[in-house]
Order: C-alpha cells, then structure tokens, then sequence
C-alpha cells in the first residue's frame, strides 16, 4: 500500500486536511460538553428536510480510537484522491459519500457520526481503482483490505451484542458507493452509466427514507419520539392542524405510547373535533402506561360532551385544559 504523506504536507491537501481539522473541532467541542445539536441526525430531517445534517454529523467523534482510526484513513486515502483528482473533485466524493452514506444510516436506524462512512467509501473506490487506474496502482494492498472487512463485523458484533452502538449501515453503504464510484470512474460504456445509475439509486433511496418514508421504515427506537416531539413542538407553538398530522402518524407506529394519544386528544380538542379527541384520550386510558393526568383527561372530555349535548351554547364550555405531555426526546435537547 501507498504510505501516506508526512503532515508537513498539509497545505497541499486543503481538502482533506480541513475536513480532519473540522472533525477534530467539532469533536472536542462535544467532549468538553458544549452542545453540537446542529452536527447530529434527528427528527428534524424528516420533519423540516435538514438534509444538511448529513454532512454535518460525520464531524463528531465518539472516542479516542474512533477519532484516530478515521483520521488516519481519511488521510491516507484522501490524500491521493485529492492528488489525482484534485481539490475540487476530492470535495465532490467527500460530500457524496457523507452524504449518502449517512441518509441511509439515518433511514434505518438512529442516525451515526463520524467519518467512517467516507472512510469505507475512499476505501471501496480505491479498491476498485487500484486494478483499472494506473495512477491508483498499489492503494489498497490485501492486508489493507482484510483490516476493512474485519472492522466491519467487529463493529456488527458489537452492536448486535450490544457492547457498542455503531453504524454498520453507513460503512456498508458507504463501501458500495465508493466501490460504484470506482467503477463509474474506471471504466466506460454500459458499466459505466449503470454504475452512475446505481450511485443515484442509492441517493434517491436514502433521500426518501430519510423523509417521506422515515417514520415507516425506520427500526430503531428512536423514531416514534422524535415524530413526537415535532409535534409536541407544534402544540407549543399553536400549530394544532400540523400537531394531528404528526400525532396520527406516531399513534400508528411501533411502540407508540400512551401519551402521544393524549397529547393526539389534546390537539383534536384544539381544533373542536370532540369526538375525536374523545377516543384518542379513551384510546390513551387504556394503555398499560396510562398515569391519572390521562385518565382525568378521559373523564374529563366525557364529562364536556355530555355538558355540550345538554346546552344549547356550548360555546361557553371548555372543552379540556389538559396540558401537553413531553415526549422522551424533548427531555434531552
């Protein structure tokens, strides 16, 4: 394999080398305890299409090791990349593969930082490279390409058992598309193009996953909170049509709690449909982790439709003054 330049040799790869010095910025502002909300995949991409966070995530570091790990690969492969193809288009293959390597991590599940999306990318291009380029020869040398492999089920391994949460979806995918990218650049004619029609395949299939489609096909645990939380934002804000519409979407997914009924009750009082509200507060009453604010609530709407029914000016009733329950999320922003 190709050593990689001394860093005395920085300012020849402003590319590369800002990215590393971002991530060591961003990531020292983490561990010292400062927010990097804005650096990190949340609801809000689906909620407000904040795609820009998937660039932005790759940034923050967990640990020592992951930090080192993906500097140093970075480094070394980003460095010929911006050799060969220089400043400009070294850009356009860091932001490509960032960015759809973390929408599909975020699709599936919580969302990842760090670099190792963009690092397994420069590596599968490279790998792909190496036999169709000349000016690649001998980037990727067998040892390499073993260590890649075998990280990569570490890292499935420990999140299967549970040791340690890593984006097993970002590496992968983002080894596809590097390896795509290497095709799409290394060769020509009809595998050319389909290895280009591949690469926006998996942009349009990330992109939709991560919005339209997020509270559908997302697994992790995550997701219904944070749909939520959007909409525990709306309530606080008045926006009860926009509230419902996120409140009826987490009451249809997995695991949905007994709280986003209510807070659904709450919002269909808002907006005077009383029945509704009414079933989704009696809906709530019947969960397992229903507490007495949602029983009374329950109670409380029967108790004003029967009042309604019963007056010829409903008007001066009041239908609920139940408050909004805080989704789990909320708590840690």
């Amino acid at each position: 394999m190709l050593a990689p330049p001394s860093l005395k040799n920085v300012p020849r790869y402003p590319v590369t080398a800002g990215v590393a010095l971002a991530a060591i910025i961003v990531t020292g502002m983490w561990w010292s305890g400062q927010s990097i909300d804005a650096f990190v995949m949340n609801g809000r991409v689906w909620t407000n299409f904040e795609l820009w966070r998937a660039l932005t995530c790759t940034l923050p570091h967990a640990n020592f090791i992951h930090l080192a790990f993906n500097l140093y690969w970075v480094w070394t492969f980003g460095t010929l990349v911006e050799r060969v193809y220089g400043h400009l288009r070294c850009a356009g293959i860091f932001l490509l593969l960032a960015f759809g390597s973390s929408l599909a991590e975020f699709t599936v599940f919580s969302g990842g930082v760090g670099l190792s999306g963009v690092g397994y990318g420069l590596w599968g291009m490279l790998w792909v490279l190496e036999k169709r380029d000349p000016r690649f020869a001998e980037a990727v040398d067998y040892q390499t390409s073993r260590l890649f492999v075998f990280w990569f089920f570490l890292c499935l391994a420990l999140t299967i058992l549970n040791v340690m949460p890593v984006a097993n979806v970002a590496h992968g995918v983002g080894a596809g598309m590097g390896a795509l990218l290497g095709l799409a650049a290394g060769s020509q004619g009809a595998v050319k193009w389909k290895s280009i029609a591949g690469l926006v395949a998996v942009l349009i299939l990330g992109l939709a996953g991560s919005t339209v489609f997020w509270p559908w096909v997302n697994l992790s645990a995550d997701a219904e909170p944070e749909v939520e939380s959007a909409a525990w934002e709306a309530l606080n804000q008045n926006q009860d049509t926009n509230a419902v519409r996120l409140l009826e979407i987490a009451t249809r997914m997995r695991h949905a709690p007994a709280r986003a009924w209510y807070n659904l009750g709450i919002a269909y009082s808002r907006l005077g449909r009383f029945d509704d509200a009414l079933a989704a507060f009696e809906q709530a009453a019947q969960m397992p982790d229903a507490d007495s604010r949602i029983q009374r609530a329950a109670q409380g709407m029967k108790d004003y439709l029967t009042w309604k029914n019963e007056n010829s000016s409903p008007e001066q009733g009041h239908a609920t003054n139940a408050v909004p329950l805080v989704p789990a999320t909320q708590t840690n922003r």
